[in-house]
């Protein structure tokens, strides 16, 4: 019998990301190739659309019964979906994880695509920082809407802005991300301060003046732009809250290319709406995504009545790069192939396991044994 694969979206196949026109012709190809092999060696199943429903989802895995499940991060796989089901293991699309609820017992091989995402993501997050301190979107609706007027012609002093050359960054999460945020904006000889859990002394050594903050109210505190780079886990989920975010300077600028959950949404709303804060932020994701109307509302209540203030609002875009996305397939269809011919656990060790598992990679009783033995 060839293993049960099921795909939660169409986005993967050659017909999908292997025919967009942005993509170099050598991802593609090697797209197809993979997709080829997979329907070679697999009972292949394949959502057809984009984004499935939780109910779409669970009614579509739970008759097909599949052992291997992809996905990516708009397709949340419960533990409801997992638990006593016949899948050992599941690949994601993405370098994060959280929307994989892994079980109790959590026995549950998953892969994901981490190394390649990390400049795409420090480059689109220098965008945001640089977008806001020049107030480009605000400028650019002062013209689209026709406000430019002949009374003010070039000399527009109130909406100057600010450069980035005087300011203190302050990177929450020195990854894989945060280290290339930093690599990049270390060349432009700026003050750049760094929170994590230890201090990165090799990085340190590399670039003399990187600071290492031990306690995060610190960085906060002296920090002009502050950038989060931390995945979501129960340690991380509303890291950022009203603690935090009333120690930031007035008209620093918070960042989020990491995840929504990562800061407090409600704390950040009340203080805005309240005045207790005066922040400018970017932010490329949030707590449920498409954001929510209701949350819209009230951040353009807050633009309303504090017209200075600096927000952009993207939609969880920053690896949206074709090549980028492209390789990311790549990485889910050949580890998904992997684990379809392995057969001992020491195959595993060329797949891109989410760093818990492969800490205990020998030490979990891993549901995929049986597939083995039944090999």
């Amino acid at each position: 019998m060839k293993t049960k694969v099921y795909l939660t979206s169409n986005v993967f196949s050659p017909q999908e990301i292997g025919q967009n026109e942005k993509i170099q012709d050598s991802l593609k190809v090697r797209i197809e190739q993979l997709w080829h092999e997979l329907e070679s060696n697999a009972n292949l199943k394949v959502f057809e659309g984009r984004f499935p429903t939780k109910s779409q989802l669970q009614q579509e895995i739970g008759k097909y019964s599949p052992q291997i499940i992809g996905c990516h991060l708009s397709h949340p796989i419960s533990e409801n979906i997992l638990d006593n089901s016949d899948i050992f293991a599941v690949s994601t699309s993405t370098a994060g994880f959280n929307h994989i609820e892994r079980p109790e017992k959590d026995d549950i091989i998953i892969t994901h695509t981490p190394g390649v995402l990390f400049e795409t993501v420090a480059d689109y997050t220098i965008a945001l920082i640089m977008a806001n301190l020049r107030n480009l979107i605000d400028l650019h609706n002062y013209v689209w809407d026709g406000q430019w007027s002949p009374d003010e012609k070039w000399d527009l002093d109130q909406k100057l802005s600010s450069v980035i050359d005087n300011k203190v960054v302050g990177i929450v999460g020195l990854g894989e991300i945060g280290t290339e945020l930093m690599k990049r904006l270390y060349a432009w000889n700026l003050k750049i301060i760094y929170y994590d859990k230890y201090p990165k002394v090799e990085l340190e050594k590399l670039f003399p003046g990187l600071e290492y903050k031990e306690n995060i109210e610190d960085l906060f505190n002296e920090a002009d732009v502050v950038s989060l780079h931390v995945p979501l886990n129960s340690a991380t989920k509303h890291m950022v809250d009203a603690d935090l975010l009333t120690l930031m300077k007035p008209k620093a600028l918070l960042v989020n290319t990491a995840r929504g959950g990562v800061i407090n949404f409600d704390d950040l709303l009340e203080l805005l709406e309240s005045g207790e804060i005066d922040i400018n932020f970017s932010l490329d994701v949030f707590p449920e995504e498409p954001l929510d109307p209701s949350i819209l509302r009230r951040l353009k209540a807050i633009k309303e009545k504090n017209p200075g203030i600096r927000m952009i609002l993207m939609p969880h875009n920053a690896s949206a790069d074709a090549d980028t996305r492209g390789k990311m397939v790549i990485m889910l269809l050949e580890d998904i192939l992997k684990i379809i011919d392995s057969k001992k656990i020491i195959d595993l060790e060329t797949i891109h396991l989410i760093p818990p598992h492969k800490k205990k990679l020998y030490d979990e009783d891993w549901r995929i044994f049986k597939y083995w033995e039944k090999k």
